[in-house]
């Protein structure tokens, strides 16, 4: 078993989980890992990573009365969560002065078309955090597992690495939805673009779509060269 005065070793700096703390890390990638809070009966660990930035998981390390490690979770840090909160505040008022300001066509029109980019917007972050968090998470299970090793050399530890799978069924039918709804998307929005002057709401629905493609391209080549090292 490993125990916590082990993993209090892997904290270089040691700070409350606050919301302040925790904007202060959401600004740089932090490549002396780890950060965290040590507390009676649970250690709280955290690092940046290099595409999660502010929403980087919190590892909580549970500790049974012996002070061996009994159990590891994860949640989101302050910081992600008021992130959120924020978002939908803005995206409320944003909507209430449209409303305010011009007809309800168009006030429908355009949270329509807000939702839309949000929901691809949504997609691909969680697609994003949800890899970046199992390599975080995968790298924190082996550090373990080596102090584990290095106090218990008799033990035969096994690794157990699930690397998820890039093509399963649901993500291919996402794909197959959204990739064709993206193109006909940036036809639209060039059709538009010809017959009109080029405002905002356009540059805004071009930059959205163009980053939910190209960061899902982005994430499947990375993922494949990953796998290739492996």
């Amino acid at each position: 078993m490993v125990k916590k005065d082990d993993l209090k070793k892997l904290i270089i700096e040691n700070k409350k989980s606050t919301l302040k703390n925790h904007w202060k890390d959401a600004f740089f990638c932090n490549t002396i890992k780890y950060s965290g809070e040590i507390r009676p009966n649970e250690i709280l660990l955290w690092c940046s990573s290099e595409y999660l930035r502010g929403a980087y998981p919190i590892f909580i390390l549970n500790f049974d009365q012996n002070k061996n490690l009994i159990e590891i979770k994860t949640e989101k840090n302050p910081y992600h969560k008021f992130r959120n909160k924020q978002s939908t505040v803005i995206f409320s008022i944003l909507i209430l002065l449209l409303a305010y300001n011009t007809d309800l066509r168009e006030t429908l029109i355009f949270t329509f078309a807000i939702s839309i980019f949000g929901f691809l917007l949504h997609i691909v972050l969680s697609k994003a955090r949800k890899y970046e968090t199992k390599l975080l998470t995968n790298e924190l299970r082996e550090t373990i597992e080596n102090i584990e090793r290095i106090n218990n050399p008799e033990l035969i530890i096994e690794s157990k690495k699930e690397e998820e799978e890039e093509w399963t069924s649901s993500k291919f039918i996402t794909r197959l939805l959204l990739y064709p709804f993206c193109i006909f998307l940036l036809g639209f929005f060039l059709i538009i673009i010809s017959s009109k002057e080029i405002n905002f709401k356009i540059i805004a629905g071009i930059a959205i779509v163009l980053t939910y493609l190209i960061t899902d391209i982005l994430l499947i080549i990375r993922k494949k060269n990953n796998q290739h090292h492996h």
